[in-house]
């Protein structure tokens, strides 16, 4: 089964939340991919028709959604949901989220142009000064024998070394990306092990991965499923290399006879307060309830810290770009004042 990749963001989420909404109102699954108000472009009625001709032949929707390219996390959502049985809700949330998560990258681009902006308007600045004016500038100076700030001298030198710079650029953009390479072919927990640990990333990463387990996990215990049923669940075909993994490792935990709680403590790429959010839900018997209000608080806090990280970041940027092209005036400002103060 193949689909062309020409789907938007949007188009996805709205696709979700019409679907959940038709379940909701009780249609069935195969006539709510067949309502006119689902489809949209031609691409989208066409991929949508293959989608409900590949139903009806027996494979599930979150095969169908995979091969759309929805993302990852979404298709193992909506594997959960099918087999919990709760998968109205799941197709609305999903949707929810994609349409969150792009208005996080609007956010995103608002917040960057000014900045990009300012950074183009530096360089054809820098152009301009270090291909017309710092030459002529360096020669009057010479002649008059005058001696040239640090600061006039240090972009002399950049200047002067502009080749070197960038041959230098190219060889730590190659040391990167063989880095990058070298990251992805390492094993997915020593790879959140390292990332949780960075000093900003290593936040959202343990928010991320906390709120997905907690999540999932959730949504089964909320279905009616048991705690080994609902970790049997996630060891299954459907599921994210992550989810299935520490599935694996927590139902090797609970057959050795550890608590459910102690199997979230060892791990770097988990919140501290998982643990106590699980511990309080076997208290009351509710953690199904509990785990899902506690997922619910971390996309808050992402929410938050993702707004706070941005908000800071244009400040800095003007900050930077401006600091820069003071420096820049400087270099050639400081002489012509040694100028005049030596007439």
């Amino acid at each position: 089964m193949f689909f062309q990749r020409s789907w938007t963001k949007k188009d996805q989420a709205q696709l979700l939340i019409d679907i959940g909404r038709c379940l909701s109102d009780g249609y069935p699954l195969i006539t709510a991919l067949s309502l006119p108000e689902n489809r949209k472009r031609p691409k989208v009625q066409e991929d949508m028709e293959r989608m409900r001709q590949s139903m009806i032949a027996g494979s599930p929707l979150h095969e169908v959604l995979h091969a759309l390219h929805f993302p990852g996390e979404i298709a193992s959502s909506i594997y959960f949901a099918e087999t919990g049985g709760n998968l109205s809700a799941a197709l609305i949330e999903s949707g929810t989220m994609i349409l969150r998560r792009e208005q996080y990258k609007e956010t995103m681009r608002r917040f960057m142009r000014y900045p990009l902006f300012l950074i183009w308007v530096l360089c054809t600045i820098m152009f301009v000064i270090g291909r017309f004016l710092l030459p002529s500038f360096i020669q009057l100076y010479r002649s008059l024998s005058l001696e040239l700030p640090l600061i006039t001298k240090a972009l002399l030198y950049l200047s002067e070394h502009v080749a070197e710079a960038a041959v230098i650029a190219v060889v730590i953009g190659f040391a990167l990306a063989l880095c990058v390479i070298y990251y992805r072919k390492l094993p997915l927990l020593p790879r959140l092990r390292f990332t949780s640990r960075l000093p900003i990333i290593g936040r959202y990463i343990r928010l991320y991965h906390t709120h997905l387990f907690a999540f999932h996990l959730g949504s089964l215990l909320s279905s009616g499923l048991n705690i080994k049923q609902s970790i049997h669940i996630l060891t299954e075909k459907g599921t994210s290399p992550f989810l299935k993994s520490e599935a694996e490792r927590m139902e090797q935990n609970l057959l050795n006879g550890l608590p459910l709680d102690s199997f979230v403590l060892g791990p770097v790429y988990y919140l501290p307060e998982l643990a106590e959010a699980i511990h309080q839900g076997q208290r009351h018997s509710l953690l199904g309830k509990v785990l899902c209000q506690f997922s619910m608080q971390l996309m808050k806090r992402m929410e938050q810290q993702s707004k706070w990280l941005l908000s800071m970041c244009q400040p800095l940027m003007l900050i930077l770009v401006g600091g820069f092209v003071l420096m820049l005036f400087l270099s050639i400002l400081l002489p012509i004042f040694h100028m005049i103060n030596a007439l």
